[in-house]
Formats: C-alpha cells, structure tokens, sequence
C-alpha cells in the first residue's frame, strides 16, 4: 500500500539556487520533476518575500519539458489558452482542464490495472511501449469519450449559466417595479 503523499518544502534562493528541506541538500528543476511524477507534493517558497512561487517553478519544469521533449500542448492549444485569460469563462477552464487530465489519468491507471491481472509481470515489455500501442490503437476512442465529457459539461455550464442570467433580470424587472419614485414622469407636472 502506498503511504499517502506528504508536502516537500523547497526554498528558492535570489540566485535561483533550489533547497530541499527534507534532505538538506540543493537541487535542480529536473529534481522537483522527478518528485512530482513520483507523487510528491511540493511547495516552494522563495526566501526572501515568504511567498509561494510553486506555479512558477512548475511552469518552468513544463516549459522546459515543451521546448526540450516531445511538446504536449499545440500551438493551437496554447493560442486558446491565452485567448481566454480576462473573459468570463477563464474560471472555468481550469476545471475543465483538470477534469480531462483525470479522465486521461484513469484511463491510463486501468489499462496498467488490466494489464497486470492478465499479463505475468516477466512476459511484459516495456510499460511504454505497451501504452503506446494502446494509444494508437485507442487513442481516437479515448479523445472522443473526452471530448463528449467535456462538450456535455460545457453544455451544462452554458444552460446553468443562462438560467442564472434569467433569473437575474427576472428579479431585476421585479425589484424596479417595486420601487416607487417620488417624482412625476409625465410632462407638464411640476
């Protein structure tokens, strides 16, 4: 069973040196990788203003992974990315977001779940491999079942949020026709 996961403070010094305080030793980006994909929770905090600059540090490691690996996000991907910050939906994104990645996750979690039952861990090639196989193979299915979760979500979000809009007005038109204003309106009155 694995133990649950515990926070790993990192601090970050003025000349971006990184200092994990659970082994007392400085580290690198490529560190903080390797405890995040091992389950790690991490936070760092940079050590002059106390504030915590986790996302940033975060999104170097992804930069880094985008502009020296195999690039997971599109141009495209990263166009509509932008082109929502300051609207009204960039609240949602987030979530939205996440939820596909969990899909992902889970999707991933029991193909290696299936895998282990029928296959005797000897006569099992590389984890990798097999996943690839598995995404070439289902891939078009598993984006599709994603992109209906997601558009059937949207969906929803969009009717919840025009019946928010209705009800507004609704008891906007109410309160105005509730308040009486002490001055005439017809012409001629003084």
């Amino acid at each position: 069973m694995k133990k649950p996961a515990e926070l790993r403070l990192i601090k970050k010094y003025q000349n971006r040196r990184l200092y994990d305080t659970a082994t007392s030793t400085y580290i690198i980006l490529e560190d903080i990788k390797q405890m995040v994909m091992d389950g790690d929770i991490i936070q760092v905090l940079d050590v002059k203003s106390e504030i915590d600059v986790t996302r940033s540090v975060l999104l170097q490691i992804i930069l880094d992974e985008e502009v020296n690996a195999t690039p997971i996000f599109s141009n495209d991907f990263l166009f509509q990315i932008i082109r929502f910050y300051g609207k009204a939906f960039q609240p949602a994104v987030s979530p939205f977001l996440e939820q596909g990645m969990d899909l992902l996750r889970q999707t991933q979690k029991r193909f290696y779940s299936q895998l282990k039952a029928t296959h005797p861990k000897e006569s099992i090639p590389s984890s990798l491999e097999l996943w690839k196989e598995f995404w070439s193979e289902r891939g078009p299915n598993v984006q599709q079942n994603i992109f209906e979760y997601l558009t059937a979500s949207t969906t929803n979000f969009l009717q919840v949020q025009e019946q928010v809009k209705d009800q507004f007005q609704t008891h906007a038109e109410s309160l105005m026709s509730m308040i009486k204003f002490p001055f005439s309106t017809t012409k001629g009155s003084k």
